[in-house]
């Protein structure tokens, strides 16, 4: 008898001890990664395509930097704003490096300003941003509301924009980094290291990105939508811009004055892509081939004379995108064939390829190969349900591909509608991503003993 009463003692302690292990894992709760949430989207942080940072995003990237160095970190923000925060490891074995960005800047494709969150808790039906204002579950825009039932919904009164794009992923890394802070050497992991970004959402966030400071074995990037996907791979992004320049002439003098009808070959080149590679035509895995703007570019004086110069300019941007190797050869092929054809038949135009770079990179590429297993198990052990998936557009941690750092997944922060002023963020769904980031945080340690 006494010796089983001493095995459920035993029994009883080490639950205890597991309870109070989790609890210490956990030392954010929800209550305060909301208040941590409001606290972010009232700080005016909008990206502008033409200017290098906005006076918003070095308050904000300081606003987080201060609080980063509250809970205890070693900060670092370097002349472009981007924050960096490195954890050193605290076992005695080796590890890969994890790495966790997000990015702090908000769309400007939306009214922006001065944001006022509301809070509330959804029971069903229409959500009133005010009068006249409303996100509804009947709409497109509305269609995940029904799973939100109970659920705590952050939005703005509709005449703004949220940001929860990415300041969601932003108080959920703020609150993993808090997590193993406060949980010292309780809470085992390697190193560490964070990245706040600015210029997300204008295609920029690896435009400045310090491989000295940030360039982790494995990398989970906080800045996906919805409640359960978790990007494995996305798009690769090139871009092939191509430049006519042609020559005025009366069109009945026109073969004798060389003509060089710029327009025209302009236009041959958007029609050349076959129909069956056009976006409209394309989805899952499939890529495509999209120009996207032709557009008249005023003739340039002649610097010698001062004199007009009667050249006619188009340009054409082409967006060429797609998962497979394989089937971005074939559409770079196609493109440069179709220069070559008009090269050809407008002698008299000077066609000119004047952008040919990848601008974003496919993450499943260079990803860690156990990145899957490693958020996949996590996912299992706290009990976070996930949904692997293709992306059919960037992230930052695509961008990061393109300055030589590995790729990583793109993790759901909660984020609905966004872009929009119907943007709307659940905050349970990001308490789950922050479990499920502690919990990878663990089996970065397991899976690699």
């Amino acid at each position: 008898m006494k010796s089983i009463l001493k095995s459920f003692a035993v029994a009883v302690s080490m639950l205890a001890l597991s309870m109070s292990a989790s609890a210490q894992k956990y030392v954010v709760s929800q209550d305060k990664m909301l208040d941590r949430l409001l606290s972010y989207v009232k700080i005016d942080s909008q990206s502008d395509y033409n200017l290098p940072i906005t006076k918003g995003q070095e308050k904000m990237a300081q606003f987080l930097a201060a609080e980063a160095a509250s809970l205890g970190a070693k900060v670092y923000v370097c002349p472009d704003s981007y924050v960096y925060v490195e954890l050193p490891s605290n076992v005695k074995f080796d590890l890969p490096t994890l790495g966790i960005s997000c990015h702090y800047d908000v769309s400007p494709e939306a009214v922006g300003g001065k944001v006022k969150p509301i809070v509330t808790k959804y029971q069903g039906g229409v959500v009133v941003q005010s009068k006249g204002r409303v996100i509804s579950p009947d709409a497109i825009i509305g269609q995940d509301l029904k799973n939100h039932i109970g659920k705590t919904l952050i939005h703005t009164d509709g005449s703004t924009l949220l940001g929860g794009d990415d300041k969601n992923g932003c108080a959920i890394t703020m609150s993993v980094l808090e997590s193993l802070i406060k949980g010292g050497d309780k809470v085992e992991h390697g190193k560490v290291q964070f990245v706040f970004c600015p210029n997300e959402d204008v295609g920029r966030s690896a435009e400045k990105i310090d491989i000295k400071h940030f360039n982790p074995d494995i990398l989970f990037d906080m800045d996906g939508e919805g409640g359960q996907d978790v990007t494995v791979s996305n798009f690769t992004a090139y871009g092939y811009n191509v430049r006519f320049t042609g020559t005025l002439a009366h069109p009945g003098e026109a073969k004798k004055m060389k003509f060089g009808d710029a327009m025209a070959a302009a236009a041959t080149f958007v029609a050349s892509v076959p129909v069956e590679y056009r976006p409209e035509n394309s989805e899952g895995r499939q890529g495509y081939i999209h120009p996207f703007q032709m557009e008249k570019v005023e003739a340039k004086r002649n610097a010698q004379n001062n004199t007009a110069d009667d050249s006619v300019v188009y340009e054409v941007s082409t967006r060429i995108r797609y998962f497979d190797k394989a089937d971005g050869e074939k559409f770079k092929s196609i493109m440069n064939a179709a220069v070559a054809q008009i090269k050809r038949d407008f002698p008299n135009v000077k066609t000119e390829v004047i952008y040919d770079d990848v601008q974003y990179e496919n993450v499943e590429y260079t990803m860690h190969p156990k990145s899957k297993d490693i958020i996949a198990v996590a996912a299992a052990k706290c009990g976070v349900k996930l949904n692997f998936v293709d992306g059919r557009g960037g992230s930052t941690a695509s961008m990061f591909c393109t300055r030589g750092l590995k790729g990583g997944m793109n993790v759901f922060t909660g984020q609905y509608v966004t872009h929009s002023t119907n943007e709307y963020s659940v905050l349970e769904d990001m308490y789950d991503a922050y479990r499920l980031m502690m919990e990878v945080v663990n089996q970065v340690v397991l899976q690699n003993k």
